[in-house]
């Protein structure tokens, strides 16, 4: 589109947006297939688009990545394990106070852990996802940002292109970036995890941190599509590009969702918390729209009113095809070709 194509794709970017991220492996289809991010440097990603960016940064074929994305269950991602206080309950007790409350699980995560459903199955995947990429001759997991800069310890010495993942540190009342630079040291996977876990919907990510008394600080995370679900401007910065084209760094290629702003009936927890999460994304959407230069350096997908939290997919079945070829069709708009 217009001027972006004369620049080397250098970074790219990619919008949260739950199982609507399954359009990604379409636009990352069309661009390995059409070699056009041979230069590619760095990702970044909010929730969906930090999973994208996570498996991306591995710097593997693409048809590694597909099979890589196609082996997360997403029916299993909603999980309502069984929380460890409540095992002494005897059954027939835990069986009435779910016919009176709803499912007790579930209720006791939401007010000690500020969300309906755990994320246990979607960490252990991503764990074994990296893990995967590791040589564990040379170390064990959990592997750490650090650790994703070091191409030693990288099956085949393969180096990973620089990741960037977005979350929100509610404690703070802020947005975070995890990376190689800002915090070394953190498991990828729990940033990724972090990213993911939509308020409400999925449990928070509780982290101990040491306070500058020497004291331990319990820091509340959870998705960072809450602040930033679009982060963009990311690298925009003379750190990433020192000759800016009106300060904005055009060697960045971002890929987000058609913003649609209809009606629509708030009846249960599920669509309360999908309208909140659109209606953070509509103020963000301002941001996004101020400068005419952000349209041209983003791939649009219309997912057609798909929702975001619904999980109830197969890897390539017909919902599933569909996003994929929005996501494909998107980019070959935008491309021209």
């Amino acid at each position: 589109m217009g001027d972006s194509l004369a620049y080397q794709i250098k970074n790219m970017v990619f919008e949260g947006g739950g199982i609507l991220g399954t359009s990604y492996l379409g636009v990352l289809d069309y661009l390995y297939r059409r070699g056009r991010i041979g230069g590619l440097q760095r990702l970044a990603g909010t929730s969906a688009g930090a999973i994208t960016a996570c498996i991306m940064s591995f710097n593997l074929p693409f048809e590694q990545i597909e099979s890589i994305a196609a082996s997360l269950d997403y029916k299993k991602i909603p999980e309502k394990t069984e929380i460890n206080e409540l095992k002494l309950i005897p059954e027939e007790v835990k069986a009435g106070l779910d016919e009176l409350f709803g499912d007790i699980n579930c209720i006791y995560r939401l007010l000690h852990d500020y969300g309906w459903f755990s994320t246990e199955y979607f960490y252990s995947w991503i764990q074994r996802v990296i893990a995967d990429q590791f040589d564990i001759r040379k170390k064990h997991p959990p592997y750490t940002f650090t650790d994703f800069k070091n191409p030693y310890l990288h099956k085949e010495n393969r180096p990973f292109y620089d990741l960037y993942i977005i979350g929100t540190d509610l404690s703070m009342k802020t947005s975070r970036v995890f990376s190689y630079e800002t915090t070394p040291l953190m498991e990828v996977a729990t940033a990724v995890r972090i990213s993911m876990s939509i308020p409400l919907f999925f449990e928070a990510v509780k982290l101990q941190k040491e306070a500058a008394n020497g004291t331990s600080m319990n820091t509340v995370f959870c998705d960072g599509g809450l602040l930033n679900n679009y982060p963009l401007n990311l690298f925009d910065t003379p750190k990433f590009n020192l000759d800016p084209y009106y300060g904005v760094n055009m060697e960045t290629l971002g890929v987000r969702f058609m913003q649609q702003l209809n009606y629509k009936e708030i009846d249960c927890l599920l669509t309360y918390i999908e309208s909140l999460l659109h209606a953070a994304s509509y103020i963000q959407q301002g941001i996004y729209d101020s400068n005419p230069l952000n349209k041209e350096r983003s791939i649009v997908v219309d997912t057609q009113g798909i929702s975001p939290v619904d999980f109830d997919v197969t890897a390539y079945d017909e919902k599933y095809w569909f996003l994929y070829m929005q996501g494909y069709k998107a980019a070959k708009k935008y491309f021209g070709a």
